[in-house]
Parts: structure tokens; sequence; C-alpha cells
């Protein structure tokens, strides 16, 4: 297995590509997962389950984020996006929770700072990088290939 985050393999990267690319991953789940968010709000729920959650989503404990926290466990697409991101949430908590709000709930950057209380700058600042783990944990990652063509004239 090549490891993606050595000077060697990162200087045959192409980056912008590979940003772009965990950029259109975003958008092409966002509305996927909230669809499949909403057919879960309207899922009914034993009563047992509605006692374990809190009404605060800073906790984790909101019915929202276990519902999401459900659909990451299905063994499709969407489920194994949402895992991509859950695991980027493990290594860097700022940029998982950045993909989190963007990618989930389709939040601007002004509203993800307010989100997070942290400033706008910090999320522009961290915003490529967080697009460019996201097309690292699902495959997408762009290389540049060095191909040399040599003509022969007759």
């Amino acid at each position: 297995m090549v490891n993606i985050f050595d000077n060697n393999s990162i200087s045959k990267i192409d980056i912008s590509k590979t940003v772009q690319n965990g950029k259109d991953i975003c958008d092409l789940y966002q509305p996927l997962v909230e669809k499949r968010l909403k057919q879960l709000m309207k899922t009914q729920m034993n009563s047992g389950s509605i006692i374990c959650f809190t009404g605060d989503p800073k906790s984790g404990n909101s019915i929202e984020s276990k519902l999401l926290e459900k659909i990451s466990w299905n063994d499709d697409q969407i489920g194994n996006y949402m895992k991509n991101i859950y695991r980027i949430m493990k290594e860097n908590k700022l940029i998982g929770e950045f993909l989190k709000w963007k990618c989930f709930y389709n939040m601007t950057d002004k509203e993800i700072s307010e989100k997070m209380k942290i400033a706008e700058r910090t999320i522009r600042k961290y915003k490529a990088r967080a697009y460019y783990q996201l097309a690292v944990f699902s495959n997408q990652v762009e290389f540049v290939y060095e191909i040399t063509v040599h003509f022969k004239l007759k």
C-alpha cells in the first residue's frame, strides 16, 4: 500500500485537482445524506430509544446526531462516505467538524464558524485541507504522471 502522506508520494499528487475532487464529493453526497436523514426522521422510533436522547446537539446526544450515526452504520455508499468523515474527525477535530457541517448540512462558512465558535478566516484556512482529506479517504486522489513522448522524423 502506498503511503500518500510521505514526501515522495505527495510530490506526485495534483493537490488542486484532489482538493476539487473532495469538494465535488461533498457537493454530490450532501443532498443524499439530507434525504436519508429526513427519511429517518419520519420513521417511527420506539419510546425506549427516545429516552436515551437529549435535545442538546453539542453533547452529540441529539436525535439528529444519533440518526446520522445510524446512517453511517449502513454498508452502502452514503454510509461509507459518512464513516470517512467520522474517521477524519477522529484524526483532526477541526477539519472533521467543518466537513460534518458542510457535507451533511450544507452550511456556509459563516454559519460553520458561528456553530464551531471560531473565526471565519480559520475556516477558510483549513477548507482546502479538509477537502483534500475527504478526497484521500474517498480514494479520489489525482496523481501527476510523467509521460515522455519520443518523435522520430522519417
